[in-house]
């Protein structure tokens, strides 16, 4: 009886974990937004301005830009987390599906870095903008170009979720059939940003409606949905294990 009752502790511990890992995605999401809001990146200069024009947005906007960055910083905290809840999730998927899990483990720990990374090289313009204004916009076009343009991780773990959702045959599917589909749909969404190398104005620039607004938007609605359908998929495991030993002892 009391291995039952250690093993229920454990798997109890580790359900709290994993729905505060699902929870606190809006949390880092909001802090994020607000921090490229406070930096005056919603959106971003354009990408066409001139060195003394983006010289003078990090000039005049120094504090609050190096402010926004920090917070920016923090809200991608959540990005981690939230992978390895929706790894472990997948891990649960009949027929079981490792080799997906792990590709999406891998897209996302991937694309944590091309979250984090772009902030750091934007910071390091913000850093010194009394700088060469040529130094400065190279600093800038190299924060929006890795934040953007590497979509390869993201579509990747996306179509590894979308592959493992669709060809769930459990009597209960960890995802929702329709989160696979959203999937594939963002990928599809984040393929334009691709294109950003061979534009400075339009809706393929950095700055543009294709590049910035749509993926913006779109990534945002994706972290609301697997946050929710991962911690929809950890409470459905913890009712599934207290119902199994239940039945173990005849209750």
């Amino acid at each position: 009886m009391s291995q039952l009752s250690a093993t229920s502790a454990q798997r109890t511990l580790r359900t709290r974990i994993e729905l505060f890992c699902a929870a606190c995605v809006p949390v880092g999401m909001v802090v994020f937004a607000i921090g490229l809001a406070i930096a005056g990146y919603i959106p971003p200069p354009p990408a066409d301005d001139t060195p003394q024009q983006i010289a003078q947005f990090y000039q005049h906007h120094t504090v609050l830009i190096r402010f926004g960055l920090l917070l920016a910083l923090t809200g991608f905290g959540v990005w981690g987390p939230l992978v390895a809840v929706i790894t472990r999730q997948m891990l649960r998927i009949k027929p079981r599906q490792t080799t997906l899990a792990y590709i999406q483990l891998g897209g996302g720990i991937a694309a944590w870095q091309f979250l984090l990374v772009p902030m750091l090289a934007l910071t390091a313009a913000a850093f010194r903008p009394d700088r060469d204004p040529q130094i400065t916009q190279a600093l800038h076009d190299l924060g929006w170009i890795m934040l953007f343009m590497p979509f390869t991780p993201f579509v990747v773990q996306s179509v590894a979720i979308a592959i493992a959702a669709l060809t769930d045959t459990g009597t209960a599917p960890v995802f929702p059939r329709w989160v696979g589909y959203f999937n594939l749909m963002e990928c599809l969404l984040f393929l334009p940003v691709g294109l950003l190398t061979f534009f400075k104005a339009g809706p393929f620039a950095y700055h543009g409606v294709l590049v910035f607004w749509v993926p913006f938007v779109i990534f945002g609605a994706w972290l609301v949905v697997m946050a929710w359908a991962s911690y929809r998929a950890v409470l459905d495991e913890e009712v599934a294990g207290i119902d199994g030993e239940a039945e173990q002892h005849g209750v």
